[in-house]
């Protein structure tokens, strides 16, 4: 999986310049000219590099970085400033205010500059990011919802997991049981760029479980849209016997073949008008996972919401 760099230069023939130079890498290269340009690409679809130029027209560099810093969606994206500016306190600033990984003045040389992107890249994937899915994992999870408890305006966490996924990977491989996960992980960024909000976030908790927070507005089509997305293409993934059946054959907790019905996606929401101002992560974890229990006791990719007596099934 390629990893995907914003270029923001205005510029153009410097821009031009470092598309060339990053996709000769095999990077994915998205370019952005101004910092308002900038700001909107990384919202719908956070890089996972950001080479900044400082002088932009309009928004400068360190404004847009300030902004980014403060949205739990990018906070945790790497960051390499490209500029002609090499004043000492602009360095400072950038280091030590707004957390940058690398700062490098223009000229500069295309050698030393893809070895410090591998480096940045390479130590934010390992770090930060789930290896499977290159999504928000562990800390940066818990930093985005502790940012939504702590602002005071309404949010809605969407615990989402997957029904007979170990059956799966007993029966089908673990390597086609990531490719499942990674179809999941399709189904989410496609039905949050659809129906969500710019600054919706989504996280790979870990295994086959993810975490959308959202707008309470949005839980109906974002859960809906998850759901639709995920059983179109999970068409594609079996083999056409177990599609016809509805069922595979995997090993189970007794020791002979059974059939397993197909994987399922189960959605547990809780709104936050549901919780108190000072719930904890492990409050909420627990509540969700109650939830999650409940809705997996029906057939079929589903959801349900906390406070309501109903499931809501595929279709609904």
């Amino acid at each position: 999986m390629s990893a995907t760099i914003l270029v923001v230069e205005d510029e153009r023939p410097i821009a031009t310049m470092l598309t060339a130079l990053l996709a000769g890498e095999g990077y994915t290269v998205v370019e952005a000219h101004s910092g308002e340009d900038a700001l909107t690409c990384a919202l719908q679809s956070p890089p996972d590099l950001l080479l900044l130029d400082l002088t932009l027209p309009g928004m400068d560099g360190f404004e847009l970085l300030r902004l980014l810093r403060a949205e739990a969606k990018t906070m945790h994206v790497p960051v390499i400033i490209l500029t002609g500016r090499d004043a000492l306190s602009d360095k400072l600033h950038a280091f030590n205010i707004l957390h940058v990984n690398d700062y490098l003045t223009k000229p500069f040389n295309n050698d030393e500059l893809l070895a410090r992107v591998r480096a940045v890249v390479h130590h934010a994937q390992m770090i930060l990011l789930s290896p499977l899915t290159r999504l928000p994992s562990g800390v940066l999870i818990e930093r985005a919802i502790e940012q939504r408890i702590s602002s005071g305006e309404p949010w809605a966490f969407v615990y989402i997991d997957l029904d007979h996924f170990k059956a799966l990977n007993d029966g089908y491989g673990f390597w086609r049981g990531n490719e499942m996960i990674r179809m999941l992980t399709r189904a989410v960024q496609a039905a949050q760029s659809e129906c969500g909000n710019p600054h919706d976030f989504i996280g790979h908790i870990g295994g086959e479980d993810f975490v959308v927070l959202t707008t309470p507005d949005k839980i109906h089509p974002l859960c809906s849209a998850i759901i639709h997305h995920f059983a179109e293409s999970s068409k594609r993934f079996y083999r056409a016997e177990d599609l016809a059946r509805g069922a595979f054959l995997a090993v189970g907790r007794d020791g002979p073949q059974q059939l397993f019905p197909l994987v399922t996606v189960s959605i547990a929401v809780i709104p936050s008008d549901r919780l108190s101002s000072q719930v904890t992560l492990d409050e909420l974890s627990k509540r969700a996972a109650l939830i999650k229990a409940q809705s997996k006791a029906t057939q079929g990719n589903c959801y349900m919401i906390d406070g309501e007596d109903r499931v809501y099934s595929e279709g609904d």
